[in-house]
């Protein structure tokens, strides 16, 4: 999770963006590009250049892949959530004006044409010469390199491979083949009852290692599904939550999980999953001089990973599931420690569900029973959060006693989850959202004409917080911001005046006193040098090293 209030600066699209050079010194991050925003990122591959397109400052940046410079960057006029390279062309997908193909030339950097579609774009392909795009009205167009639409069909576009374009067919539901030469259904596969009710839940198909692969879309589906031409069989393979961009490359087949925050690594001989948990929200995959690219939605940065070293990995999964859109995934290390407290991870509200992965994997690896939750689907207040906190660990068979940890608005949902409870040992608090906050922030630049953003920061009234017990004696440690590098860092106080930056430091840091507060046997830690940045992403080793501690104040009492 990145915790950052998304403050627009008073100049017209730039973000108030945060560093991301810290993550560059975790295992197997090679590389770090910062890009024009966060948000939804698509990318394209044109020799050893990279292409992305970043939807929310609708800017397209050119990055090459053998430095990591970003030598150009362009303003789109047009939200752009695809992007193809062919023919000499950048071909982007805009949700503008009913739809549209903008056919970008990079030679003179502009668009210099504008195809309609007659809907809003939903995938691409580059087969035989030609882009075939499939919109929201199930219709698929074949463009030439001219611009011109040389037919329109029933169809969506899936993906290539073994020299077919495939396709869902709507009348039937099923992933079929489309040759070059325009023949229909050659090969059908048969997703019907396999792993989905429907071909329109398969987000992407890609040819891996002598397979195709097919990969689920949907946030609740945790399947990839291997299907052999020669003998016409599907083999499903779990692998995780919403697969996504499957990509080759050394030999294996390569995905990301934008909801469980991880990297796949599947053998596509024995099926056998590798999962690497990524500093932020992974979205596609991209090959380019040699190396296997992540681009990564939170925080605004694509990378490059250096297969070679030793990824952390993330733990065996040992239990998985929930009820009502909320999932909780438990797991431990190779070696577990016997006797010790689960540690639960209660995620800030606004970034969700996946957003521990890679504190979850550090913990894990030191021999502890880690329970992360959140939601697939939907954000309740943090009442219900705790109800269903409580429901699907006891639904799973993971009882106390329990170290909780909470991060940002979850506190909210933890100190819920922990009142009246007997089975917390611990408790580690990390920038713990102050009770008000969002509305003293939002009074504050409402009163200067400023437009404020920020994620919303869900909150407890004033008698909730009051009517709750504290945590006694019980070890707690809150971890909090550097306020040099967030409110009262002058980048802030050019934004919001120096008395407001101080006004706004000062309730958060009130805020922490108040948390530490919680507890006769508490401690408070600042994370030096960051600050909205995500204390998990640039000093995950630093909320384990507290975790601990707070084990081991647990053991000494």
């Amino acid at each position: 999770a990145v915790a950052i209030p998304a403050v627009v600066r008073e100049e017209p699209g730039d973000a108030f963006l945060p560093p991301v050079d810290e993550i560059v010194g975790l295992p197997g991050i090679d590389l770090v590009v910062p890009l024009a925003s966060g948000g939804v990122q698509t990318g394209a591959v044109d020799g050893d250049t990279i292409w992305i397109v970043t939807a929310f400052q609708n800017r397209l940046q050119k990055i090459s892949a053998l430095s990591g410079d970003v030598t150009a960057s362009y303003e789109i006029d047009g939200h752009v959530e695809g992007i193809s390279a062919a023919a000499g062309y950048l071909w982007l997908l805009s949700y503008d004006n009913g739809g549209e193909v903008l056919r970008f030339n990079p030679t003179i950097g502009e668009i210099d044409m504008v195809i309609p579609i007659q809907g809003s774009p939903a995938s691409a392909a580059w087969f035989d010469g030609r882009l075939w795009v499939s919109n929201d009205q199930a219709e698929l167009l074949e463009i030439s390199t001219t611009g011109e639409v040389l037919s329109t069909q029933p169809g969506e576009v899936k993906g290539t491979g073994f020299g077919y374009l495939w396709v869902n067919d709507p009348t039937t539901g099923l992933i079929s083949s489309l040759s070059a030469d325009g023949t229909h259904g050659e090969v059908v596969i048969p997703t019907d009852g396999t792993i989905s009710s429907t071909g329109s839940a398969i987000g992407e198909v890609a040819e891996v290692a002598g397979y195709l692969w097919l990969a689920e879309s949907q946030p609740t589906s945790t399947a990839v599904a291997r299907y052999d031409l020669a003998t016409a069989t599907l083999q499903p393979l779990p692998v995780g939550a919403g697969p996504w961009a499957p990509t080759e490359f050394g030999g294996y087949l390569w995905m990301t999980s934008r909801f469980d925050q991880t990297l796949l690594q599947v053998d596509p001989a024995s099926g056998h999953v590798r999962t690497y948990p990524m500093p932020g929200k992974p979205g596609g995959l991209l090959v380019a001089d040699g190396a296997l690219w992540v681009t990564l939605y939170q925080p605004g940065a694509i990378v490059r990973l250096d297969i070679s070293a030793d990824l952390i990995e993330a733990g065996s999964v040992v239990a998985s599931g929930g009820t009502n859109g909320h999932h909780l995934v438990c797991t431990e290390g190779d070696v577990a420690l016997p006797g010790q407290p689960t540690i639960v991870l209660e995620p800030e509200s606004w970034a969700n569900y996946g957003s521990w992965s890679l504190v979850q994997a550090l913990i894990s690896k030191e021999g502890f029973r880690v329970c992360a939750d959140g939601y697939l689907d939907g954000n309740p207040g943090p009442e219900q959060r705790a109800i269903d906190l409580a429901r699907d660990l006891e639904g799973q068979g993971i009882g106390g006693p329990y170290v909780l940890m909470a991060y940002g608005d979850g506190v909210h949902t933890a100190r819920l989850f922990a009142d009246e409870r007997t089975d917390i040992v611990g408790v580690v608090l990390i920038d713990p959202t102050p009770l008000g906050f969002q509305d003293f922030y939002d009074r504050l630049f409402s009163e200067l004409g400023i437009a404020a953003g920020h994620p919303p920061w869900l909150d407890l009234e004033a008698d909730v917080s009051e009517s709750m017990g504290d945590f006694g004696d019980k070890p707690l440690v809150v971890i909090g911001q550097d306020p040099a590098a967030t409110y009262r860092s002058a980048r802030f106080a050019e934004f919001a005046g120096a008395y407001n930056a101080r006004s706004i430091s000062d309730y958060w840091q009130i805020g922490l006193t108040f948390y530490a507060g919680l507890s006769s046997d508490s401690r408070a830690v600042i994370a030096k040098g960051t600050g909205m940045t995500g204390i998990m992403l640039s000093q995950p080793n630093l909320i384990v090293r507290q975790v601990l501690y707070v084990v081991d104040r647990t053991i000494a009492k």
